[in-house]
């Protein structure tokens, strides 16, 4: 893809976060399953990623204090942290889902 502007390549995580916002919504109902204490983790883990992406992409700190925050807490280094964050979310919500399958009859 060859993009013009920094819009356009934002433009191709349009369909994945459409999709994920699809399979939140199919996962309410009865058809899409898993555990019901895990739809919080599911959330989270874009949630998470998404303030992370943001944080990384506005260079939050390094505007409030230039030149402070070069090694440690700049945004890079936030985001990293973030995405560890996402990743534990994901790690739970798939835990919980496993022993709901394993506790119900999935076919």
């Amino acid at each position: 893809m060859i993009a013009w502007s920094p819009w356009d390549r934002r433009l191709c995580f349009l369909l994945p976060f459409l999709t994920r916002i699809g399979l939140w919504c199919l996962r309410l109902t009865k058809i899409g399953g898993g555990d019901p204490a895990a739809f919080l983790h599911v959330i989270l883990q874009d949630a998470v990623s998404i303030v992370g992406g943001c944080i990384g992409a506005i260079h939050v700190p390094e505007k409030w204090f230039p030149g402070q925050v070069d090694f440690v807490l700049n945004s890079h280094n936030i985001m990293h942290v973030l995405v560890v964050a996402a990743v534990w979310s994901m790690h739970r919500a798939t835990a919980l889902d496993l022993h709901w399958m394993a506790k119900n009859n999935c076919y």
